[in-house]
């Protein structure tokens, strides 16, 4: 059912590789999901991908005031050391890796009570894109429809840390073989209100089927390839009722829940855009689809 719109979502849909280095030397990258609106390079992604980047910004200050400290401090072999010590958790080091070698996100405005995210890929080519997105009509927008939503989970990569270049190497990506759809339905529409910058509303989609971890910030879209909303994170909700099961003679409870997907909605994306002038397509009743500008 989904098969021609997964082939449309592959063409404007790129991963997102995040990778950071601890003080003790830990390395990690995780990846998440972007979608490339235009053909000037604009993306939109889930807020919380940039939380360990705020993390590293933090993690360099306190890290450059303990060793300020320690610095002021008189230093004699003869008696224990009163030299503060660094958290190992600390962040040291972290890279984005932005769909393509060598491309930077400029102009980046993240909301992270919305968990939204735009910027401007630099350089960029727009023949990388051969079919961008088209964005739903919300007014033809119906609970019950089938949806799909696509990303990058399942990815698990282990990256060097290059320390005379200060910088990352992760393998290659190959974007449409890792490509992952899931399916459902479309089964919640939610209104909270006005976002607390005065600038949008915060609308959301709820879908039957859960988001995976590294879908965040991938496109949710129906048959025809046109995109309701963006994937953002997975609730669990309580189903109310609580099963007696045995493991190893133990009798235990098991809490029943229920895992759906949250996007943000289209009309919540349009707003954010139109906000920071990026152009989109979205689809209208007799043309297939307009630019917005």
């Amino acid at each position: 059912m989904f098969a021609e719109a997964c082939q449309k979502a592959m063409k404007y849909t790129r991963p997102v590789a995040i990778s950071t280095r601890q003080y003790d030397g830990t390395l990690r990258t995780d990846v998440g999901t972007m979608i490339v609106v235009n053909p000037e390079g604009w993306v939109i992604t889930a807020g919380h991908l940039f939380d360990s980047f705020m993390k590293f910004r933090e993690d360099t200050k306190k890290i450059e005031e303990i060793n300020s400290i320690n610095a002021t401090r008189a230093h004699d072999s003869r008696i224990p050391s009163t030299d503060i010590k660094v958290d190992k958790s600390l962040l040291t080091n972290h890279s984005f890796w932005w769909g393509w070698d060598g491309v930077r996100l400029n102009n980046v405005f993240v909301n992270r009570q919305i968990d939204v995210a735009i910027g401007k890929l630099e350089p960029f080519d727009p023949s990388w894109v051969s079919e961008y997105p088209v964005f739903a009509d919300p007014d033809h927008m119906r609970i019950g429809s089938s949806v799909c939503r696509g990303g990058y989970p399942f990815i698990d990569i282990k990256p060097e840390f290059i320390e005379e270049q200060k910088a990352f190497r992760i393998p290659k990506i190959p974007a449409e073989s890792f490509f992952y759809p899931t399916d459902g339905i479309y089964t919640h529409f939610e209104d909270k209100g006005k976002s607390i910058d005065g600038n949008c509303e915060l609308r959301y989609i709820e879908t039957s089927s859960p988001g995976l971890k590294g879908q965040s910030g991938g496109p949710i879209f129906d048959i025809n390839g046109n995109i309701y909303g963006m994937q953002i994170i997975t609730e669990h909700r309580t189903m109310g009722f609580h099963p007696t099961a045995e493991l190893d003679g133990q009798k235990y409870i098991e809490n029943q829940f229920m895992n759906i997907g949250v996007g943000v909605h289209v009309e919540t994306l349009f707003e954010l855009m139109d906000f920071r002038g990026v152009r989109y397509f979205k689809s209208g009743d007799e043309s297939g689809y307009r630019i917005v500008d």
